[in-house]
């Protein structure tokens, strides 16, 4: 009995939930805290006494103090005390106290993060309206088509220094740069300018500010890329020469299916960009069909693709018997080498500081537990970055990965009563990843994608070889052009699948259903999917209740899977049975005949 105590007490590393609730109140105090800000600060007018320095911006360093201290006191009170929700040991206590203290520092670093952010003079500037500044940056992605008519490009630009109204100051925010004709094709990522244009408030999307450049020869380039930069965009470039060669659907998802860039949103670096290069039509048409059918996260970099990186690399360590340490380290090498070649996200930013929480756990043999890996990111990236709490990309991200950590397993046995294995794994892990990205997708548009289940499935074969296809591609693109042709031909056979899928589910009458948008939708779609998870377990539940006949007794359900499986057992049995008869007749009639 002590022992089987002692085993049911122990924590288990594939379900150890310890920090799920530090991670989850963390996005929710940042959450918290901006809400705040934005009722206290930018809701205020007039708003001089936070806009100055020194003893004027005291209110605005006081509120994250104020909380941080009450905080700590209300989190020593309940650990001293013991609060009936904390009684149950101390470990629930110390539990408490982290939630608590990672709280704290969750609205302190949001706070502060929003009171730089606030007092930059960009942003400062831009909330009296439009003005006309001179601003040096630094583009740090790369660039695409334009969202807004007014300009050709757009690329994100981290801002060094402004001049506003004869002004010189220093800036550090992050604008969304808007480019026209041949500033497009001058402008490349890595390099620092000096643009002379329109600052503004953005009209949508997570960027604060939108400097809208004017004509052509409004940019000077101030220092050129480093070399790794030029490398990459080298390597980028040839590979989208390979694609050029493909068909219109080729052009637009094989790109998209690699990198998380699709065809008609590239803008080449090496100064031939030219507009029309995709037709618009065509690929807009196509991208609300995947979106429709519930498979456009294919087309945006996550997690698949590093587990790909990362099954190969270990492949290759182990046909060499490379140490275990070794071959973590080359894993998180090849992990850093896949995000340098993707296009910047918040999903690929994710994945890789999760692949390299693996690697570590690897590296000092232990096995990678997904869940605390997970939580270990949200955390880490949220304190560093609290805007990231706003990113519905890498909410998105973490939901699909916590879905299928909790879910896919559950699921799968689940499933497996009446469907194959297979069938009912991949299932099992789109079902999950989707009730759990479901109300964060509801916030973003209200429908629900009806045959997105059945999409996935039907593109889950391809997906893999393609992806594959697709990044050997961009590895050799630099090298050998008709090499790389031939790979991305190859992925464009995977393509096309999904676009007969895409074309035949997501133009479907029945493709999607509206839905109430908003928090309201969110939250009410948030309690049917609980509501729903209740009832699915406790129908398994009560129909798992069998007799005690023994430990290995299991119950029989009449299901096509049982009768398959006996008519399939009674066929071969048969079959074998007769063949082993005749073999030893016939092994008689030699016998007798040589007597």
């Amino acid at each position: 009995m002590g022992g089987a105590d002692a085993d049911m007490g122990r924590e288990r590393g594939s379900r150890d939930c310890r920090l799920l609730p530090a991670a989850l109140v963390l996005w929710t105090a940042i959450l918290a805290a901006e809400a705040l800000f934005a009722i206290l600060i930018k809701g205020e007018q007039p708003l001089a006494e936070w806009s100055g320095d020194g003893a004027s911006c005291a209110p605005g360093w006081l509120m994250p103090v104020c909380m941080a201290t009450g905080g700590f006191a209300v989190g020593v009170i309940l650990s001293k005390r013991g609060m009936t929700f904390i009684r149950h040991g101390a470990d629930m206590r110390v539990a408490m106290m982290v939630v608590i203290m990672v709280s704290i520092v969750g609205v302190t670093s949001a706070w502060a993060h929003l009171l730089v952010r606030w007092h930059d003079p960009a942003a400062a500037g831009a909330r009296n309206g439009k003005v006309e500044v001179v601003a040096v940056g630094r583009i740090t992605e790369p660039l695409k088509t334009s969202t807004i008519r007014e300009a050709d490009c757009q690329a994100e630009m981290k801002l060094e220094s402004i001049l506003l109204q004869g002004v010189s100051r220093r800036s550090s925010t992050q604008v969304r740069a808007f480019f026209t004709g041949g500033d497009c094709a001058a402008a490349s990522r890595g390099a620092t300018y000096r643009v002379s244009g329109v600052l503004r408030e953005a009209e949508y999307g997570g960027t604060p500010l939108w400097l809208t450049v004017g004509s052509d020869r409004n940019v000077e380039r101030v220092r050129d890329p480093p070399v790794t930069d030029l490398v990459r965009a080298h390597m980028q470039e040839r590979f989208f020469d390979a694609v050029s060669r493909l068909s219109d659907q080729g052009r637009v998802l094989v790109p998209g299916l690699t990198m998380g860039v699709l065809g008609q949103d590239h803008v080449p670096s090496d100064g031939r960009w030219e507009a029309g290069m995709v037709d618009e039509t065509y690929a807009n048409r196509l991208e609300d069909s995947f979106r429709n059918a519930g498979i456009m996260h294919l087309m945006a970099v996550s997690g698949g693709h590093f587990v790909l990186i990362a099954s190969l690399v270990r492949r290759l360590c182990s046909r060499f018997l490379l140490p275990r340490a070794v071959t973590a380290c080359c894993i998180a090498a090849s992990y850093g080498l896949l995000a340098s070649l993707m296009a910047p996200g918040d999903s690929v930013s994710r994945a890789l500081i999760m692949g390299w929480f693996n690697a570590a756990a690897m590296a000092v043999g232990r096995r990678p537990q997904a869940l605390s890996a997970l939580c270990c990111t949200v955390i880490g990236t949220l304190l560093a970055d609290p805007a990231m709490a706003q990113s519905y990309g890498f909410a998105l991200s973490c939901a699909a990965v916590l879905g299928i950590v909790i879910l896919t397993g559950p699921l799968t046995s689940a499933f497996t009563r009446i469907l194959p294995k297979p069938i009912a794994s991949g299932l099992a892990m789109t079902v999950a990843a989707q009730y759990a990205t479901m109300p964060i997708q509801i916030l973003m548009k209200p429908q629900l994608p009806v045959l997105s289940c059945v999409a996935n499935l039907l593109v889950a074969p391809v997906v893999s070889y393609a992806t594959l296809l697709g990044l050997a591609a961009l590895l050799c693109a630099w090298a050998d052009d008709d090499v790389a042709y031939g790979l991305v031909w190859l992925a464009s056979l995977g393509t096309r699948v999904m676009e007969v899928v895409a074309d035949g589910l997501g133009n479907a009458d029945v493709a999607v259903l509206p839905w109430k948008d908003g928090i309201t939708g969110a939250l009410a779609m948030a309690g049917i999917e609980a509501a729903a998870l209740i009832a699915i377990r406790m129908i398994v539940r009560r129909g798992g209740r069998g007799s005690d006949d023994g430990p290995a007794a299991k119950r029989f359900t009449r299901d096509p899977r049982n009768r398959l499986g006996i008519w399939f057992a009674d066929t071969v049995r048969l079959v074998t049975d007769s063949n082993r008869t005749a073999w030893r007749g016939r092994e008689v009639n030699l016998h007798g005949e040589s007597d």
